[in-house]
């Protein structure tokens, strides 16, 4: 690979780990549509999914609930080919700190979803465990509607 393909190639994913920090991108042809804006022609699809995988971004919900791409702050994040869905078991509190059990080695993930999160739904900081999770709210004041966000975003069953 010649110098100047590396260097465009480095710019590249500087611009778009830029755009993915700043913008509200809910699909892959939404950063390739940027990219072109930047001036980055002819971004495929599939290079805009080998990206994101790369650098290990995720779809989260924002503070504005909207789901969108996300970095987590540390780029090596534990993968998954489970929709995250399935690996969120189940959330409990006692008014005090709250737990989340997942399934076997996913926890590390899902605190780095969370710790991704962490102000916008109220969360001070987690500790992983391989299938458990203890999330430390800001306020316990607010432990329901924080549990009720998480398990919202997360795709928890309830149990009624």
């Amino acid at each position: 690979m010649t110098q100047a393909k590396t260097n465009s190639e480095q710019q590249l994913l500087q611009v778009f780990k830029s755009l993915i920090k700043q913008g509200t991108y809910r699909s892959q042809d939404e950063l390739a549509q940027a990219l072109a804006q930047q001036g980055f022609d002819n971004v495929s699809q599939s290079k805009v999914s080998r990206m994101l995988a790369k650098l290990g971004a995720v779809k989260t919900r924002n503070s504005q609930n909207e789901i969108c791409y996300n970095l987590p702050d540390a780029l090596i994040i534990p993968k998954t080919k489970h929709p995250i869905e399935t690996i969120a078991l189940d959330l409990k509190h006692n008014n005090y700190q709250i737990i989340l059990k997942t399934g076997t080695g996913g926890a590390p993930l899902m605190a780095r979803v969370l710790d991704s999160l962490e102000e916008s739904i109220g969360i001070m900081g987690t500790i992983a465990g391989d299938d458990t999770v203890l999330i430390i709210p800001e306020d316990i004041e607010n432990i329901e509607e924080i549990s009720a966000a998480i398990i919202d975003m997360l795709g928890i069953p309830t149990k009624r």
